[in-house]
């Protein structure tokens, strides 16, 4: 076990992006921002998606910043000053990024600030009022956060809706530090394998996104694979018969509404079969009439399409 720093590029940037990614000789590791999606505990990354990001074979790319990271990027230094001039206390945001290993667990984190004692501090701002208690997310990326900092406990500063600042201290025990190594260290050896790790389930959004474009080659599958592609087709098949079964249903009750748009049973209203309009762009005859403009601004989208053929 040991913990090391390394220089820290600029903030969001490719390079940024790439050292938290892998370490120098390319084995993955997790940052402290998405350490919750291991539990399924983070609102924007599922444990799915962070399992895609490591097995792909690229780094990530810096994405535009929303509103709210664009928010939070700006105060940031604003309310690590505030805290300091109101608590009398020396904070720096560090120049480095802070590491640890253990076997297969590797971790990584940006401190927003750090006190004179080496204790972690972390900015937040919210869109909700803070009502004393950590979010998940948060939770975990403290935890994760101490880890690296080598500390037992992390501040953090949480500028909320009510416009006002707070703070709040997280301590963080040996038995959650303990625990987390063991939950990283699990996720990282599958990743390292080449696996998806256990109780992942990745969806087939995540699936496209890491195998993007197909190429000319053919692989032979065993009885296990074979299993899947059989109960795909079955599931299609369920899903085309209860298909049928809506329409038929939706045919009667329509014979039933006829011109009317509403529906009551005992003085509730149970369905509507409104008239709606949606206006559409006749590309046909635009490209007719004007075939060189639609030309212009024709967006060619490319995907992967799975058809399951019977033996």
């Amino acid at each position: 076990m040991f913990r090391y720093t390394i220089d820290k590029p600029e903030h969001g940037s490719e390079e940024w992006l790439r050292v938290r990614w892998a370490d120098a000789e390319g084995r993955k590791r997790i940052s402290a921002s998405v350490a919750g999606a291991i539990y399924n505990e983070h609102p924007y990354t599922s444990s799915a998606d962070l399992a895609q990001e490591l097995l792909s074979q690229t780094p990530p790319v810096p994405q535009p910043s929303t509103r709210d990271m664009e928010r939070g990027n700006r105060m940031e230094p604003m309310l690590i000053k505030w805290a300091a001039e109101s608590e009398g206390i020396d904070l720096v945001t560090p120049e480095q990024m802070y590491c640890y290993e253990d076997g297969t667990c590797r971790m990584i984190a940006t401190l927003d600030a750090i006190d004179k004692d080496g204790i972690p501090y972390e900015v937040k701002t919210s869109r909700k009022r803070w009502d004393g208690e950590l979010p998940r997310h948060w939770y975990w990326q403290g935890i994760h956060q101490a880890i690296c900092a080598g500390a037992d406990r992390i501040e953090w500063i949480i500028f909320d809706s009510s416009l006002d600042m707070y703070r709040h201290t997280q301590h963080v025990s040996s038995d959650e530090t303990n625990a987390h190594i063991v939950e990283v260290s699990k996720f990282l050896a599958s990743i390292d394998n080449l696996d998806i790790p256990e109780n992942v389930i990745m969806s087939l959004t995540n699936v496209q996104d890491m195998y993007k474009k197909s190429e000319p080659i053919t692989v032979e599958i065993n009885a296990d694979d074979y299993a899947l592609v059989s109960a795909l087709a079955d599931v299609k098949a369920q899903i085309s018969a209860l298909e049928k079964q809506e329409g038929e249903l939706q045919a009667k009750i329509g014979m039933v509404l006829q011109n009317a748009e509403k529906a009551l049973y005992d003085g509730t209203e149970v369905v509507t079969w409104k008239t709606v309009q949606r206006d559409t762009l006749d590309t046909k005859a635009l490209g007719e009439a004007h075939p060189a403009l639609v030309n212009k601004f024709r967006k060619i989208t490319e995907y992967r399409q799975m058809k399951i053929k019977r033996r």
